[in-house]
């Protein structure tokens, strides 16, 4: 059996971390209460997992990939939906990531209709050496960099394309900048995001 632990002031802070770490709701949860947090020591439980599921996905994805190597390491992370999955390969991360993400994407497609078909409500987010958690602190960045450049300048600047995901990123990033505004350009896989000064009409 598989488990999280975590700490807090008391039990039910402790318990609470431990559920939205988890991504599942208290009436589904069993845990154990590994310390009360009496005096200055602090409350700690811990949260069993659904190992069924974590050996589902591990064990797929090992079987998957195992006509290009053995050595897959899985790191599997619970989140408020399905589970977050990092892989490493040693040695085929580059040619699985691909170029832009793509290959990627799709595996991470076959993954999850693989999945689904053994466990209905079951879904993965699929990451290779962290590449996903690497390319939207980019994103973040490169997003407001553009945003500085945009409000020195006064003038409109294009985002190269990107997916309808790392489009959302990046709006959410600038959406309390009312200095600016982000609008879409294109249509399908070479639609781009605009950043322009909010003042200034649009231009085509």
């Amino acid at each position: 059996m598989r488990y999280i632990e975590e700490e807090g002031r008391t039990v039910e802070e402790a318990l609470e971390k431990a559920l939205e770490k988890a991504g599942i709701d208290r009436s589904e949860a069993r845990f154990e209460v590994l310390n009360e947090g009496l005096g200055d020591e602090p409350a700690r439980v811990r949260l069993y997992q659904d190992a069924e599921e974590l050996d589902l996905i591990e064990g797929l994805i090992k079987e998957f990939l195992g006509i290009l190597t053995s050595r897959v390491d899985v790191e599997i992370e619970p989140r408020k939906k399905g589970y977050y999955v990092n892989i490493h390969t040693r040695g085929y991360d580059s040619a699985l990531i691909g170029r832009g993400g793509k290959t990627l994407e799709a595996l991470e497609y076959l993954i999850n209709l693989m999945l689904r078909r053994k466990k209905p409500n079951l879904q993965v987010e699929l990451d290779i050496s962290h590449y996903r958690e690497r390319r939207k602190e980019f994103l973040k960045n490169k997003a407001l960099a553009v945003a500085r450049r945009v409000k020195e300048t006064g003038k409109e600047m294009r985002i190269d394309p990107l997916t309808p995901e790392e489009r959302k990123l990046v709006r959410d990033t600038l959406r309390k900048d009312r200095s600016i505004r982000v609008y879409l350009v294109g249509r399908g896989g070479e639609a781009t995001l605009v950043v322009a000064p909010a003042k200034r009409s649009r231009s085509s």
